[in-house]
């Protein structure tokens, strides 16, 4: 599978042979392990599998806009996989959560999956166990597969080995809902 960045001369994506991706990243800090999370995707389905791996990227500040925020909700709505990174905090920032309501509205109980790329240990912050069970409820009513990872140990590794294990959780999830892929 090769890694491929979405745009306006790439060719659409086939059902049950690429796997489209949307990443959603708040903030700087988040980028990287996101972009980690991606990266692996791409390794554990090159070993056994042809088609690309289509991935965009959006930024949280431009879903402030309504034709943007329309515009990737409707791009995330097709999405076999939404990658979300976020930061600490009692709750998500209202574009986010408006980019979210829309597109679970447009997914019409679509399959796949809502990875949250955390920027510190969500789980054990008692001010962010609000947004990271906000999150689950989201891909739960989507009926998505939920995946989230932090900085455990504030190193690298530790971030590495969570993503490592979310890839390879995430790919047999996806090659058991996903068709066949044509060789």
């Amino acid at each position: 599978m090769n890694l491929v960045l979405n745009n306006p001369n790439a060719a659409p994506c086939e059902p049950g042979k690429d796997l489209n991706v949307v990443v959603l990243c708040v903030n700087p800090m988040t980028v990287e392990r996101a972009g980690e999370v991606l990266k692996l995707l791409e390794n554990n389905f090159k070993a056994d599998e042809e088609g690309r791996l289509v991935h965009e990227w959006w930024d949280y500040e431009v879903l402030g806009f309504s034709t943007l925020r329309e515009m990737a909700a409707a791009r995330t709505a097709t999405a076999d996989v939404i990658i979300v990174g976020i930061h600490e905090g009692d709750e998500l920032p209202w574009m986010v959560a408006a980019w979210m309501k829309r597109w679970l509205e447009l997914r019409n109980g679509r399959p796949g999956a809502l990875v949250v790329v955390l920027d510190a240990d969500l789980k054990k912050s008692t001010r962010s166990r609000g947004m990271l069970s906000q999150l689950k409820a989201v891909a739960a009513s989507a009926r998505m597969e939920f995946f989230a990872t932090g900085d455990r140990a504030r190193s690298h590794a530790g971030t590495s080995r969570q993503s490592k294990k979310i890839a390879r959780r995430l790919v047999l999830s996806q090659k058991t809902r996903l068709p066949a892929r044509s060789r």
